[in-house]
């Protein structure tokens, strides 16, 4: 979260556990990020992205927690759940999430909310899609700078960073299938990112980096 809100992004960033985000803050304070835990309600113009409120939020983390099984099930969690009111109200009259990164989230003790993570993952390309939707509707002449590519229907979609340690101890290679299986089942595929294509990365990494994208 501190290096990302160093390159210029802005950061929503969520676990379930107290001592996690205690710890969380706690290095953002140590390394001079800002952190924030009230979402910022949306502007009133929604037409307008708004740079300038962006550059304002800049090198700014907002620290909520997320209950991936609780806010899967929950059927108004779009429109009331914090973490997708501070996505709602990031790039300036509203936005979703651009970029979503996964890391250290797949071991046994998360197996029973891996579908939960799922359909969650989801719901935050729905609320981005809802939200680019509304505002190109509402403005001919928006323009989404954010948006990757020319004419491509994943535009609207998250682009989502998984990162996976394998955990013999903890995860069997019948685990990790099962799962792979799970992310091809709620409509995605799996895409190994070279370690070629990491900058600075190491020549042997013990995590492996894979893009869940989603199929049509």
């Amino acid at each position: 979260s501190a290096v990302s809100a160093k390159h210029g992004m802005n950061i929503v960033s969520t676990d379930n556990d107290a001592a996690v985000l205690a710890l969380l803050k706690e290095n953002l304070q140590r390394n001079r990020i800002q952190y924030d835990q009230q979402p910022q309600a949306p502007s009133a113009n929604n037409n307008d992205p708004s740079k300038q409120q962006r550059q304002q939020q800049l090198q700014q983390v907002h620290v909520h927690s997320l209950d991936w099984v609780a806010t899967a099930n929950d059927p108004l969690a779009e429109s009331s759940h914090s973490v997708f009111l501070q996505l709602e109200s990031l790039g300036g009259g509203g936005g979703g999430a651009d970029l979503i990164l996964l890391s250290d989230v797949i071991y046994g003790a998360t197996k029973p909310a891996w579908n939960a993570l799922l359909v969650l993952l989801n719901k935050f390309r729905a609320q981005r899609q809802k939200i680019r939707s509304s505002k190109q509707g509402e403005n001919s002449n928006y323009d989404d700078d954010d948006d990757r590519g020319d004419d491509n229907s994943n535009n609207n979609n998250p682009l989502v960073l998984f990162g996976y340690t394998q955990r013999r101890r903890d995860m069997s290679p019948q685990d990790e299938a099962h799962f792979f299986a799970m992310v091809r089942e709620a409509g995605m595929e799996v895409v190994l990112v070279p370690s070629t294509s990491i900058p600075n990365g190491e020549k042997y990494l013990l995590t492996s980096l894979f893009e869940l994208r989603w199929i049509g």
